[in-house]
């Protein structure tokens, strides 16, 4: 069987776009957290991905993110390329590679109530939430875990 982390929180807190860690993001430059990367990524505009780089939380980018005029081609792949972008610049510190590492071979699962069944797998038992979700956010978790993986 194996062992899933499906759960972003308390101890992989570090696993869900709302923690908070400062780091650097090509074309955005120092970001809060992976929640203001991403949303301001939704956008070309220079003016509405820096109302959403200054949020002053987490979940104040996520709402900023909503307003914001969509790039083109995001919902045609371009959000799964942002997301990995994201990623793979918040794991590049040594303290956050040490820590996505920390999860062994564990499934990472997104695991939600609030219906995200693309990024997450929404567990709220609701008729609409029956059939397990995608979990992208997991999927690219994973890989970028087993990317350039070290050996110790």
């Amino acid at each position: 069987m194996t062992v899933a982390i499906d759960a972003f929180r308390g101890t992989y807190l570090f696993l869900s776009n709302f923690y908070e860690v400062a780091f650097d993001v090509p074309m955005l430059g120092r970001v809060n957290s992976s929640e203001h990367a991403f949303n301001a990524l939704k956008s070309s505009d220079p003016q509405e991905q820096q109302s959403v780089l200054a949020a002053a939380t987490p979940g104040e980018a996520k709402q900023r993110g909503r307003t914001v005029t969509l790039r083109s081609g995001w919902e045609m792949g371009g959000r799964v390329q942002a997301m990995q972008m994201v990623l793979q610049s918040k794991f590049e510190s040594d303290d956050m590679r040490d820590l996505l590492d920390s999860t062994g071979d564990a499934a990472l699962v997104e695991g939600n109530t609030h219906h995200d069944n693309f990024w997450g797998d929404c567990r709220c038992g609701g008729p609409r939430c029956a059939v397990r979700g995608t979990n992208m956010l997991g999927e690219l978790l994973m890989a970028e875990r087993a990317k350039d993986r070290r050996v110790r």
